[in-house]
Formats: C-alpha cells, structure tokens, sequence
C-alpha cells in the first residue's frame, strides 16, 4: 500500500505545472495519476470538504480499465472515529510532540482506574494518551456485568476499529510514533492490536500488556517482536488461567522468541516480568478498583515496591522507544 504526501504529488512532474483548484476533482486526477504509473493502490486521508460521497464513512473505490484500484479512507474529525476518545496530557512539564500513547481498558470499561493510569503514564513520559471506549458507553459494575461485556465484544472488530484510531493518530495528529498498554482485557486486546498492524505493515513502535495474553484462536502473536518491540508484566501467583497466569507468560514469551527466530530477526526487544507474591491487577490503586480485587480474591496489590518498580519499567520502554 502506497502512502504518499499530497505536497509531494502537487509538487511532482506530473502537474507542477499544471493550473487547476485543489478540489476533490484535482485530488483525485492526481492520485489516480500516480497510481496509474506506479501500479501500486494508494491509501490517504481526505479532509471533509474533498469528500463528495454523502456517506463520510463509506470506502471509496474507482476503478478503471487499466490494472489498478484506487482505494480512499477518509478520516475527517474524532467525531468520526467508532467510538469516543479520552486524551491526557501531561499535567506539568513540555509535552512530547509526535507520539501518542493508545491505553486500553480493563474487562470494566472506563472507569476512575483506567484513566488515572491514562493521566499517570502521560504525566511520567510527557506523552499524550489516549484511551478508546471499547465498550462504546457500557460500564460493568460488576464481575457479572464486566464478563459479559468482555465476551460479547468483537475482538477482531475491534482490532480493525483501532486500526482506524492508530490512523487517525499518524494522519490528524501527525503522531509519527505510537505505543499501546492495555490492563487485564486491554493488556490482551493491545497484543492483538499490534499483531493485527505487524500484519498491516504498520506496526506500533511499542507494546506492553499488563497481566492479559489473548488465546490462540483469536490471534497469533508470534509476529510481533518481529517489527515491535514488547513488554509484559505479570504476576507470580496471578490465577486466571489460560489469561495471565505463569502458564500464559510462559507461553508468551515462547511463542514471541519463536515467531523472530523463525524469521532469524536480529534486532528485537521482548522483555516479559513477572512479580512475586502478585495476582491479577496489581497495579490498581483506585478505591473502586482495589475493593473489586478483594472482592475477587486477587493477591498482592499492595506492596509499592512492586508496583513501583513496575511503572519505572513501563517508563523507560516508552521514553525509549516513543
């Protein structure tokens, strides 16, 4: 897929000197034209005024007789994007330009803990994150509430639908790095979200998943060392089976060593820990959140130490790699 600046076809031999308005008309002559000749589909975002199609969020093809597809994704505004958004920007200090953190929910929804670790790691890496309603205004208050929601949603939807987010980042925010965290649910979901862009030729510049592996059937997440750097965090006495116990970091540490050495990748970063004495969620630290892990019977949550050795760890992949 070709991703080219529109500056640098309106500036390009083929119509430097031509004198024609920048509407959609001109727009599309000019990455038509340039598909024409490098025979290769071309994918870029239109501003609202240069779309002509009456449905804002409909994929535009054209096709001609010539062996070539055009492909149009517009992206013209947050509204647009499939669910709402949350940003936190650093309370003090300069903010990063160009990078973006996605933080991704726990099996609850967004609730006080999901943001307040959004704010806490924007805070600590002077990046903007950025936290996406999975659920799109649903909220478990309960275990009961919470499965439900977790096992009725789409995870491969929502692999794509985060894909336009990832989009929207790079073009509207012109965001030329991205990084994703995901807690419990999002831990697994941020996994398949960065498996889903290796597959695109899109990969985030870096990945943690905090205590959540997604199963095998949903995706295979072997591919993503190859081109994005990754860091777990689990805990020793978590029991969610199959999830984010020891097993489940084992397996995902294997499975990740096997996926670059299969393609002998020589420059890769896999860095899974796992925390003694630690259950699920660990690191939650709101008062809803921590009454929910003792109503669940989750172990550890409260040595600091831990958890602050934890956040260091998470601090440092990002300034690293974002």
């Amino acid at each position: 897929m070709s991703r080219i600046p529109l500056s640098f076809l309106r500036n390009s031999d083929i119509f430097k000197n031509q004198k024609v308005s920048p509407n959609f008309s001109f727009y599309k002559r000019l990455i038509m034209t340039h598909a024409h000749l490098t025979n290769k589909p071309i994918f870029l975002s239109l501003p609202r005024k240069f779309n002509n199609n009456n449905n804002n969020n409909t994929n535009n093809f054209y096709n001609t007789n010539n062996n070539f597809n055009l492909k149009i994704r517009t992206f013209t505004s947050e509204a647009e994007l499939p669910f709402k958004i949350l940003r936190f920007k650093p309370q003090t200090g300069d903010q990063k330009k160009n990078s973006a953190i996605i933080v991704l929910q726990e099996w609850w929804g967004i609730n006080e803990q999901i943001k307040k670790h959004a704010q806490r790691i924007a805070d600590n890496v002077k990046i903007m994150t950025v936290v996406p309603d999975l659920y799109k205004g649903k909220l478990g208050l309960s275990s009961e509430e919470a499965g439900h929601l977790m096992n009725n949603l789409d995870w491969k939807e929502a692999s794509i639908e985060l894909e336009t987010l990832n989009d929207f980042l790079r073009k509207e925010n012109s965001c030329e790095k991205i990084g994703s965290i995901g807690f419990c649910m999002g831990g697994a979901m941020s996994l398949t979200l960065a498996s889903h862009l290796v597959s695109k030729n899109d990969p985030l510049n870096a990945v943690i998943t905090c205590y959540g592996v997604p199963s095998n059937s949903l995706v295979d997440i072997s591919n993503i060392a190859i081109k994005t750097p990754i860091q777990g965090h689990f805990g020793k006495e978590d029991k969610i089976t199959g999830f984010s116990d020891p097993n489940a970091a084992n397996s995902l540490e294997r499975r990740l060593n096997e996926g670059v050495e299969i393609l002998d990748v020589e420059n890769y970063d896999i860095q899974i820990y796992r925390y003694d004495n630690e259950g699920h969620a660990f690191l939650n630290d709101e008062e809803w959140a921590l009454n929910k892990r003792k109503e669940l019977g989750f172990s550890g949550g409260e040595n600091q130490e831990v958890k602050d050795l934890a956040w260091k760890r998470i601090y440092e992949f990002f300034n690293k790699y974002l």
